[in-house]
């Protein structure tokens, strides 16, 4: 992770940084407008829709919160569907993501008495096998998503969480955790 440099952006606001807000709002369909690196009206619109669409307080004005909630979004944006027979970084990442909430739900598991981890992914590996789609079933029931194995956006986004547990939002973007610099 490296450090970065975070600028609070509103109204009014203009330069590189707006221009990289406007690029990412557009790769997410909240932003139509130009991107001139100017914060004006359009762009305080995009903020708005994507902060009433992320559960996000609603101001329009990009703070630590709405920047950690975009580069959350962008990285699930970036996410490939895997599923069984699937190879790669992606199936790679979800096996990580999959032992970490193991990690994080070893204390429940104590309490429970349950033996080994609850999302027994096996090895990380790249490779998306039986396990791992066992694996990611059991994480889809206990998100409430659709079980089916296969992970798109909606367990990207719900596997995003694992990713940012325990971190506040300025420790998200100041360390830039989702690699998005």
């Amino acid at each position: 992770m490296t450090t970065t440099t975070f600028t609070r952006l509103q109204e009014g606001s203009t330069g590189a940084a707006v221009t990289k807000l406007q690029q990412r709002l557009k790769s997410l369909n909240f932003y139509a407008g130009a991107v001139d690196g100017k914060f004006g009206t359009n762009t305080k619109a995009a903020v708005i829709k994507f902060q009433q669409n992320n559960a996000v307080t609603v101001d329009g004005i990009v703070g630590y919160v709405t920047e950690s909630a975009i580069q959350r979004a962008i990285w699930v944006s970036q996410r490939q569907t895997v599923k069984e027979g699937s190879q790669g970084k992606d199936v790679e990442k979800v096996q990580e993501l999959l032992k970490r909430a193991d990690a994080i739900n070893s204390h429940q598991r104590e309490v429970w008495n349950i033996p080994g981890g609850v999302f027994a992914v096996g090895n990380v590996d790249g490779k998306f096998g039986a396990t791992t789609k066992a694996a990611v079933i059991k994480f889809q029931q206990v998100e409430k998503l659709k079980a089916d194995g296969i992970v798109g956006q909606a367990t990207w986004k719900s596997l995003s969480g694992i990713v940012t547990f325990d971190l506040e939002a300025e420790v998200i973007v100041a360390n830039n955790v989702f690699g998005l610099a």
